[in-house]
């Protein structure tokens, strides 16, 4: 049995909070592996997506963590086993994963149980950066783990890079970038070090690198990898043609998704809810630890805000039907702004970001705001 649909809702993101270590820039929720806490939280997820989750209808579901493959492999087959009714009809099934992690076996449950895409946690290409954030793969283990997907034939894989590290320095960065490219993989995601509070880092003050050498760093990656045939299709990820992530997409064009796990968050209509990130308080069934209802004008800044993140920017026609008003009309010297600044460009249809917008978004919003 499973929940009956009452949104308009293609995207489910499910959340594996377990981890073999905890790597010192990482604040998300997560806790380390224990075999016996894995069943019972499998257990319980099972619950959870029974009551809130229809069977049918998703497009596109995600895996993360935490680090789904922190379980043992007999876990692992349970999950993917539990997910199978959500996972009929799904054009794109992401898994995270960590590079020393990939084994044959490994790769054979996850295609097995429908996983047709890969998002690797790379993070850097060098063992000396990997070590000082306590990653627990090197690049060489890494440069294997692609090699046996792929030859798998699991080939829409992502990865995921992190700059503006303590002491990294552009030298490093560059060798990274190169690094990546020599792994022949479609997707990339670029990350800016945040310092958050309960990290690692956080907890022992490090700081990211200046403003201006992450900056510099941030468009040396724009540069190299759309040389190289990616996408630059939002602010932090990268794609050849035709590999763009389809789950993110939702988040981005402002539609409902479900949030199932510890910690995970949803958006139903102008409902937003995040998951408790207490296990006691899970385990029980109070799955949902807060539910924000939006009011109409915070809907339209999150359409906005989420849209203005691609390089295709916001279609002015989704934006009046949803709401019955022209863009131009609710934010009028804001578009105008954005314009004159040459932050954004506007055509028939579209309001979108320049490069330039792209990489100074933050400041872009804040004229969108009340």
């Amino acid at each position: 049995m499973c929940a009956a649909a009452t949104f308009e809702n293609r995207a489910l993101y499910v959340h594996i909070p377990f981890c073999q270590g905890i790597c010192a820039y990482c604040d998300f929720t997560r806790v380390r592996y224990q075999t016996g806490l894995a069943d019972q939280y499998l257990t319980q997820l099972a619950r959870e997506l029974e009551e809130r989750v229809p069977c049918k209808g998703m497009e596109t579901v995600y895996i993360g963590g935490g680090t789904p493959t922190a379980l043992s492999l007999d876990q692992l087959r349970r999950l993917l086993d539990l997910l199978q009714p959500y996972l009929q009809g799904a054009t794109e099934v992401t898994i995270e994963a960590n590079p020393e992690a990939i084994s044959t076996e490994l790769i054979e449950i996850l295609v097995k149980g429908g996983i047709n895409r890969i998002s690797l946690g790379l993070q850097s290409c060098d063992d000396e950066i990997l070590k000082q954030i306590g990653r627990r793969h090197t690049f060489a283990q890494a440069r294997q783990a692609v090699r046996l997907l792929q030859q798998a034939g699991l080939t829409n894989i992502s990865c995921d890079l992190i700059y503006s590290l303590p002491r990294q320095t552009r030298t490093q960065w560059k060798k990274t970038l190169q690094d990546v490219l020599s792994l022949n993989i479609p997707h990339c995601s670029l990350y800016a070090l945040t310092i958050e509070e309960h990290s690692e880092f956080g907890r022992t003050g490090q700081r990211p690198l200046d403003e201006d050498t992450e900056a510099s760093m941030y468009f040396e990656a724009v540069r190299f990898l759309t040389e190289a045939g990616y996408q630059h299709y939002e602010i932090s990820n990268f794609a050849k043609p035709g590999y763009a992530s389809r789950h993110n997409l939702h988040y981005w064009n402002y539609d409902d998704f479900y949030g199932v796990g510890l910690g995970a968050s949803g958006k139903l209509s102008s409902f937003r809810y995040d998951n408790t990130c207490n296990f006691q308080e899970y385990f029980k069934g109070n799955w949902i630890g807060e539910t924000i209802e939006l009011s109409r004008r915070d809907q339209m800044f999150e359409m906005v805000m989420m849209n203005l993140r691609t390089a295709w920017g916001l279609s002015l026609a989704d934006f009046e039907q949803k709401f019955g008003l022209p863009l131009s009309e609710v934010y009028p010297d804001a578009v105008q702004k954005g314009i004159r600044q040459g932050w954004l460009r506007m055509t028939e249809n579209r309001l979108m970001p320049t490069e330039a917008g792209m990489a100074l978004l933050n400041t872009v919003l804040e004229e969108f705001l009340d």
